[in-house]
């Protein structure tokens, strides 16, 4: 494959790429002794992927070799800030359909990989126009009031957008013999000899710069003076630089460990049945069903007997009418569920649990005290010591 007359057989080409989108920076050598290198290829297909669709696709290297080329004639340093390369048709489409006035083609070059939308800090924009207009190899497109002003480069058939006047056209080719054309119309002299020097230059597997772009300035320009001042005021980060900060950025908080919940066993709860919502405490004995104990039972709560009150386990001072017998507790617990849910003891017991101040709410026909008094019988408890 034939290249640029201004380059040796042997060099090594790489590119110094920054995505404004994603934030990736990256140094892809894509030639090795005048030859491309696969993998190079492989990697500059992806960086300059459709970031929308992180959709990939084959970049013409003809298209490295001609960004590559003016990059060197413009004595550039500093990375490449690519707004845009391969654009698959749907994002192309997408783009369309904003605006009229995109400047979107619908048969675009960046669709086939043969495209890239860029600028170089440190290069002014006109100057990068300049330079890719007189290598006379595809498409220069011009951008200054772009968002992110930008130029456009391809390697399709020679144009360029907006078209320079006659008078801007001449001060860069002196000479005429060019295949740009003049917003007026017309050409400039020696068209002719350009376009036949356009097809001995530029083939479907290589691109070999005009005489007109004058020689390469393979050197890199020597940096700026800086000062002191210069080195302490700010620079404002572009959003891609931001970006690729944040990436790269060192994480000083730690994680916290990641738990699977699914793996822990946790126990079921068991359900309760209605009977034994319903049922009452086993020790029942320490309390005073009473008028206030059907409300406490609302909640919940039951109170335990007052000072004037004493317990059926109480002390030998306490009223022998709280001695209940056997018999009556034993209907008690077998009274029917609608009465123990309703707190309404039955009538024949009525006096034998009632407390001091239900006393006188007594039934008619209920037992009297007296009849239910039993001394304490010993021999009912027993141990098996």
């Amino acid at each position: 494959m034939a290249f640029t007359t201004t380059a040796s057989s042997a060099e090594v080409r790489s590119l110094k790429l920054f995505f404004t989108h994603t934030g990736e920076r990256a140094t892809i050598t894509f030639k090795r002794d005048g030859k491309y290198d696969p993998k190079g290829l492989s990697q500059i297909n992806r960086f300059l992927r459709d970031w929308r669709r992180n959709e990939p696709a084959r970049m013409d290297p003809r298209l490295l070799d001609l960004v590559w080329e003016v990059y060197q004639r413009a004595g550039a340093k500093d990375y490449i800030n690519i707004v845009s390369a391969y654009r698959s048709p749907a994002t192309n489409n997408m783009l369309r359909g904003r605006s009229r006035s995109t400047g979107v083609a619908k048969n675009s070059q960046h669709m086939l990989g043969k495209a890239m939308d860029f600028y170089i800090p440190g290069v002014k924009l006109a100057r990068l126009r300049e330079i890719a207009m007189q290598m006379q190899v595809g498409g220069v497109g011009y951008y200054p009031n772009s968002g992110s002003p930008f130029v456009h480069l391809d390697v399709g058939n020679v144009r360029a957008w907006p078209r320079m006047s006659r008078q801007e056209l001449a001060r860069i080719f002196p000479k005429g013999q060019t295949l740009h054309l003049p917003a007026n119309g017309g050409t400039l002299p020696g068209y002719d000899q350009a376009m036949a020097d356009y097809k001995r230059r530029v083939k479907a597997t290589s691109i070999v710069a005009a005489n007109s772009a004058g020689p390469a300035k393979f050197k890199t320009a020597a940096p700026a003076d800086n000062t002191l001042l210069t080195a302490m005021l700010p620079t404002r980060k572009s959003r891609g630089e931001e970006a690729l900060e944040r990436q790269t950025l060192k994480q000083t908080v730690e994680e916290p460990p990641f738990f699977d919940l699914a793996s822990i066993s946790v126990p079921l709860p068991t359900l309760r049945t209605v009977a034994s919502e319903r049922a009452l405490p086993v020790n029942i004995s320490a309390f005073v069903p009473s008028s206030s104990f059907k409300i406490a039972l609302g909640t919940g709560m039951m109170r335990a007997p007052g000072a004037s009150e004493s317990s059926l386990t109480g002390s030998p001072f306490a009223k022998t009418e709280w001695a209940i017998r056997d018999a009556t507790l034993l209907k008690w617990a077998l009274a029917p569920a609608k009465d123990l849910e309703q707190l309404i003891l039955p009538a024949g017991l009525w006096f034998s649990v009632a407390s001091a101040e239900d006393a006188n709410r007594a039934p008619k026909g209920a037992s009297q005290l007296g009849e239910q008094k039993k001394a304490f019988d010993k021999e009912r408890f027993w141990s098996d010591g």
